[in-house]
């Protein structure tokens, strides 16, 4: 019914449709709440089915989905007390033996979260003392190829500037002695 009248011509404003669509998930949830076998379920199930909105007529006190849920909440109470109480013990110790549970989980997970760190510490300290070797390394032979480069310059100078004179030496006694060969020997034919 709430389909057709939201599909229908003269289909109210939204917020009534919002209003039924509420009252109708809360009697689906009641329907489904009575279906359950156990007493206990079934006040749980109560007790979490939230009533339709509050009217907005000022007439009307209160609203027929509390009203429901009211009596419905009044009818999965058990009449026997002590099952009653058995049943609220027993699902007071489930929770907190739950609770407890949870609470060893989260230590052990803060146990191994701090293992973990202290790991991680041990690594990156590493790590950084490595680093450091590395840098200190790296600057000495850093000064040590200076060193050497600078002395190769000096050696290549040196060697540049003997071997340019050996070889201008070198050509001059090629042509003066060119000059000489062909002044002792003229033409033979």
């Amino acid at each position: 019914m709430l389909v057709a009248l939201k599909k229908s011509s003269s289909k109210p404003t939204p917020e009534v449709l919002t209003d039924y669509s509420r009252k109708v998930d809360f009697l689906k949830g009641l329907l489904e709440a009575e279906k359950l076998t156990s007493p206990t379920e079934k006040a749980l199930a109560n007790q979490f089915l939230a009533p339709g909105r509050t009217p907005t007529i000022s007439n009307e006190r209160t609203p027929a989905s509390k009203t429901v849920h009211m009596q419905t909440k009044a009818r999965g109470l058990p009449v026997d007390e002590k099952q009653s109480a058995t049943e609220l013990d027993a699902v007071l110790q489930h929770h907190h033996n739950l609770q407890e549970k949870l609470a060893e989980d989260m230590l052990n997970l803060a146990r191994n979260l701090k293992n973990n760190t202290l790991a991680a510490q041990s690594i990156i300290k590493q790590d950084n003392q490595t680093l450091t070797q590395s840098m200190r390394h790296a600057d000495l032979n850093f000064e040590k190829l200076k060193t050497e480069s600078e002395r190769l310059e000096q050696h290549t100078k040196k060697s540049v500037n003997w071997l340019l004179w050996l070889m201008l030496i070198l050509v001059c006694f090629t042509f003066i002695s060119m000059i000489l060969f062909i002044r002792l020997f003229p033409r033979l034919r």
